[in-house]
């Protein structure tokens, strides 16, 4: 249990830190995907979570993402736009459309993940292994949290 404060320290204030952290890790590495890879950072995370999963239904890409419904519609239509995505309606329900990776969908895809995964390698380096799994045990133990608060 950490001890309560009693005075307000901005630079030492927790939700401040993730924030910070949060936004210089995202805006680093919006800047890899649109350089090396030409899509914003909407359209890798759907890129990431389709390919993740091979299929997946539209309507399920907001929960999965944790983007809001207009930025998943933007960032599909972007993808479907550059030939990174299928949209195929459902049998069952012609207003859902199950949505996949294009074969340069998957080519993208399958260039990006190891460049991603080398740059959170060359992020996390300064922590050691022990530090690594704290920290990630902590930040799940957080979100947890949060959905109980």
């Amino acid at each position: 249990m950490v001890q309560k404060k009693t005075h307000f320290v901005l630079d030492d204030f927790v939700p401040y830190k993730l924030v910070l952290t949060a936004e210089r890790v995202g805006s680093r590495l919006a800047e890899l995907y649109s350089r090396e890879f030409g899509v914003s950072r909407p359209e890798w995370r759907l890129l990431a979570a389709i390919g993740y999963r091979e299929q997946v239904i539209a309507r399920d890409l907001s929960a999965i993402s944790s983007m809001d419904k207009v930025k998943v519609s933007r960032g599909l239509q972007g993808l479907e736009d550059k030939g990174l995505i299928q949209r195929t309606p459902m049998p069952e329900d012609q207003r859902a459309a199950l949505v996949r990776l294009t074969p340069e969908g998957q080519e993208l895809y399958q260039r990006m993940v190891p460049r991603v995964l080398e740059w959170e390698a060359n992020l996390i380096d300064c922590l050691s292994a022990s530090e690594y799994r704290d920290l990630v045990n902590g930040l799940d133990r957080l979100l947890r949290r949060l959905d109980e608060l």
